[in-house]
């Protein structure tokens, strides 16, 4: 596979997206089954419960709800007309959800490897992410965690992609500025085009033994730069370097 094209640039960090990047991405038919698996727990209509879901997404990823995810799923009963549930109800709802992200809430092939190579070369290692409330946690939990040396969730920060603020509060992290960082994510939510905005070279991960056709990919955006198949890929671009005395 031809290497896509960085111009000649060169990097003092490197910035993952999460989902579809270094874990895999929800199925889409799998994603939405536990939404309405937990409709029918809550003697919610399914089709009015999904589209409630669907309308608390903003307040979801900025951590709009005290209490996380069980706010939410009140929220939503209150939407759509019900009373809220008691917390044992509220629990087995969100069972299916729970299930669902540990089916799929693990490292992508490469992912690991390309992280600790990245840092063992001297780079920095960012992430920037579009979550719920439940995944700040699990991600901590993960083995991929302590290779990440800044690690921005709109859930907690109250920002979102593709605002430049996001991706701003992770160069601040880094100490390293935008235009000397590379970034890597499947496209959702208008990353790609937002990371470049700020400066940032943006490469899409493309891997072509996934069918994005069947997965969740929020706002996917159509990208025409550069893309590679695998994580791996990207080290192309990162030779070694000598960290600087202030790097994290």
């Amino acid at each position: 596979m031809a290497r896509p094209d960085l111009s000649g640039r060169r990097f003092d960090a490197v910035v993952f997206d999460l989902y579809g990047t270094l874990v895999p991405e929800f199925p889409r038919a799998e994603f939405f089954a536990a939404v309405d698996a937990a409709a029918r727990v809550l003697g919610a209509d399914p089709e009015a419960f999904r589209e409630a879901w669907l309308d608390t997404a903003i307040e979801r990823q900025t951590g709009a709800y005290e209490d996380g995810m069980p706010g939410n799923v009140r929220a939503v009963c209150r939407a759509i007309g019900l009373d809220d549930p008691p917390d044992d109800l509220v629990h087995l709802a969100l069972a299916p959800r729970s299930e669902l992200y540990r089916r799929w809430f693990h490292p992508r092939p490469g992912a690991a490897d390309t992280l600790r190579t990245a840092r063992e070369r001297g780079y920095p290692v960012g992430l920037i992410s579009m979550c719920a409330p439940d995944t700040p946690p699990m991600w901590r939990a993960l083995e991929l965690a302590p290779l990440v040396d800044v690690a921005v969730f709109s859930s907690e920060s109250g920002l979102r992609k593709p605002d430049a603020a996001i991706y701003l509060r992770c160069c601040e992290g880094l100490g390293v500025d935008a235009d000397r960082i590379l970034y890597c994510g499947d496209g959702s939510y208008g990353e790609l085009s937002g990371a470049e905005r700020v400066g940032m070279a943006a490469v899409e991960i493309r891997d072509p033994d996934v069918d994005v056709a069947t997965q969740l990919r929020p706002e996917a955006e159509e990208w025409s730069g550069p893309w590679v198949g695998d994580l791996r890929e990207l080290l192309a671009w990162l030779p070694g370097r000598a960290p600087a005395a202030d790097d994290p």
